[in-house]
């Protein structure tokens, strides 16, 4: 019967650094191969992968290695099922690197070759990432910047004395029955995989449809790569206890994948929704990929003018559209970023970007491009009056002028207190919607027209 181990509550988790070199390349040789990779990314920089691990064991207890282990592995998360027992986990993330080789080399001999400069030989007292200090054969004590021109050797240096790691592992301490080959499943979640929605859409030259496609970005600052894995993208909001991490986070220069153009099936899990990859593929550390999310569709689209109360001087263009079946779409739409394009003849010019939410399926979808540059609009309060200490009398005038060669529909948003009562008295335009502190009204502008609208309206507390 297989043993199952979660460690975060059977393990007390050491951050040791006690492996030293001369183990790691010792070790290096027995790697345990892993298969059947599977990673499940949400779009909140944090991924679950499940493994498989065959492990050979001698009967007993004794210490194994387990490399190719994300930087920014959770270790309270690490989840095991096999047949043995695990009696202890450290975490070794201590990495190897030149300034740790200069740190574990203090009061040791070193010596520094310069072609211009010549050789300086003595013990090494002190290292930063900008001088060395030396004190040579005669006790004179040097200070020595630090160049690119600069050859530096270590006399004496003992890799098992320097305590340092070529990348990050877990080290088990385990008690197994027998002798032989175990199969093991480990899971774990980890930081540094991240995932967003990118959206392209191209308007129409009269602007009542939009070709629409969809790719998702995948970013991997993990500190490890994945091969051959099954790849699923979970969209949603996780509730997440935030904690500082004991290990830093290294980022280098992400390279762009090129990818062939796959579809992801999508469908409800839990109060999410899941997206799996139809096939294997490979996530390099440090790399960002592409894959395609839903094959190019066209859908019906409108486009208004919104005026808002929080900035009056400008216009918001917007296009809408509503994601239902009958509209080509009807499926949930993770959230991201949508760029906008327009046609303009044989070419398509970038007309603006704005972030979506997750928006479920046949629900309407707003997407500000940008601001309108022939229409003016300004806001102000033209009465104020207490009635009594829980209410408020207000008396709002907006002035906007058309400066397009066709009539408009502009939407005018009217904020108030979220915790407040309104009750609307006055206003020279077509209701739209009331709630969550929101007025919102349509009006139609005629070209040229300066059009003044007034909203009288009272908030009570």
């Amino acid at each position: 019967m297989k043993n199952m181990h979660n460690i975060s509550q059977r393990i007390k988790l050491q951050a040791k650094i006690f492996l030293s070199c001369i183990l790691i390349f010792a070790f290096s040789t027995q790697l345990f191969a892993q298969e059947n990779i599977a990673v499940t990314i949400s779009n909140q920089n944090l991924g679950l992968v499940k493994e498989q691990r065959t492990l050979n064991l001698k009967k007993g207890k004794q210490r194994i290695f387990l490399e190719d282990i994300p930087a920014q592995i959770n270790t309270a998360s690490i989840f095991v099922e096999s047949d043995f027992d695990i009696l202890e986990q450290d975490f070794e993330y201590d990495l190897f690197s030149v300034d740790k080789l200069l740190q574990n080399s203090l009061s040791k001999e070193i010596v520094i070759e310069h072609a211009q400069q010549g050789r300086i030989e003595g013990v090494l007292l002190s290292a930063t990432a900008m001088h060395v200090v030396i004190k040579n054969q005669d006790g004179l004590i040097q200070i020595i910047p630090l160049n690119n021109e600069q050859k530096i050797s270590l006399k004496n240096f003992s890799m098992q004395d320097a305590q340092l790691l070529v990348r990050p592992a877990l080290s088990w301490n385990v008690n197994a029955s027998k002798s032989g080959s175990f199969d093991t499943k480990i899971s774990y979640l980890t930081n540094g995989l991240n995932w967003n929605a990118d959206y392209s859409g191209i308007l129409n030259e009269k602007e009542d449809k939009i070709t629409l496609s969809a790719w998702v970005t995948i970013n991997n600052s993990s500190g490890k790569s994945f091969k051959n894995m099954k790849l699923k993208l979970m969209a949603g909001d996780l509730n997440l206890v935030h904690q500082a991490q004991p290990y830093p986070r290294q980022m280098e220069t992400f390279a762009l994948a090129k990818s062939a153009a796959p579809d992801f099936a999508e469908r409800a899990f839990f109060e999410y929704h899941i997206y799996d990859l139809s096939f294997s593929t490979d996530l390099k550390n440090n790399q960002t990929k592409q894959l395609r999310l839903f094959n190019e569709t066209t859908a019906d689209i409108s486009k208004t003018y919104r005026v808002d109360s929080y900035n009056p001087e400008k216009t918001a263009v917007i296009i809408s559209f509503k994601n239902s079946r009958e509209n080509n779409l009807g499926v949930p739409l993770p959230g991201g970023t949508m760029r906008m394009y327009k046609k303009d003849g044989p070419d398509s010019e970038f007309i603006g970007e704005s972030s979506i939410n997750h928006t479920p399926k046949d629900e309407k979808l707003d997407v500000e491009v940008g601001s309108a540059f022939d229409i003016a609009s300004e806001r102000a309060v033209v009465k104020v009056s207490r009635p009594d200490n829980r209410s408020e009398r207000r008396t709002v005038e907006y002035k906007i002028r058309n400066r397009m060669e066709s009539t408009i529909s502009l939407e005018i948003d009217e904020h108030y207190q979220n915790n407040s009562e309104v009750n609307v008295h006055t206003a020279n335009g077509n209701l739209l919607l009331q709630k969550n502190g929101l007025l919102r009204y349509e009006v139609k502008i005629k070209p040229g027209q300066e059009y003044i609208f007034n909203i009288e309206y009272a908030v009570r507390w």
